[in-house]
């Protein structure tokens, strides 16, 4: 089993396993979010106005709260999870940016993709339930910069923070497609699609701000 998971993964990587993200063609006030890509997780950068943005991972306890990072317990954590976690933090805009940028770790690339409005509300306000939902221990990762609480979906190879950014997608609207293994995913362009060429801060077109209580 162990062996086959692995070779699975490194087929994958080696063959640029690639899920397709292609964004509804008309959004009802367009907002933009982005896909942060790290190599082989990835995650959802939220905006929550005033130039604020979430980011949720979701991994093994072990491996992403507790910081038990060697090969063996990636693997393990793939395989035999015990426990799973929901993780949180914030990255603000910064004079001059336009775009959120994540540090520790760094994403490789980020991409932007645009929904309606309501919809960004909708996941952000689940995200956030979720995360409060189990969130009395709350566990700081200082490696990543991240809030940790235990979760009650389990984690596998075939539940994981990738999973998780494919439903969260689906959920404002678009449409998924591929095998999703790791964290490439590719954004079609839509040429119908009623957004601006580039994405301007604070990434609302209107309204109010989007809302995600508390800072932890």
């Amino acid at each position: 089993m162990i062996k086959a998971v692995t070779i699975l993964l490194m087929t994958c990587i080696t063959a640029g396993c690639v899920t397709t993200v292609y964004p509804q063609p008309k959004v009802v006030e367009p907002t933009v979010v982005y896909i942060a890509d790290y190599g082989i997780h990835s995650g959802l950068l939220l905006p929550t106005g005033n130039g604020r943005y979430v980011e949720y991972a979701f991994g093994d306890w072990n491996f992403a709260a507790l910081n038990h990072c060697w090969p063996q317990d990636a693997l393990g954590a793939l395989l035999i999870s015990f426990q799973s976690t929901l993780g949180r933090r914030f990255v603000d805009l910064h004079p001059g940016q336009t775009r959120p940028q994540p540090c520790h770790p760094e994403p490789h690339h980020v991409t932007a993709v645009y929904a309606s409005r309501t919809n960004v509300e909708k996941v952000v306000k689940e995200l956030d339930d979720r995360y409060r939902r189990d969130g009395n221990d709350v566990v700081y990762n200082p490696e990543n910069l991240t809030s940790y609480v235990k979760d009650s979906q389990h984690y596998s190879v075939a539940n994981n923070c990738n999973h998780l950014t494919a439903r969260c997608l689906r959920e404002m609207g678009c449409d998924v497609k591929g095998l999703i293994v790791i964290s490439n995913f590719t954004v079609a362009r839509v040429q119908a699609q009623n957004v601006p060429e580039q994405p301007k801060a604070p990434s609302i077109a209107a309204g109010p701000p989007i809302q995600s209580a508390g800072a932890n």
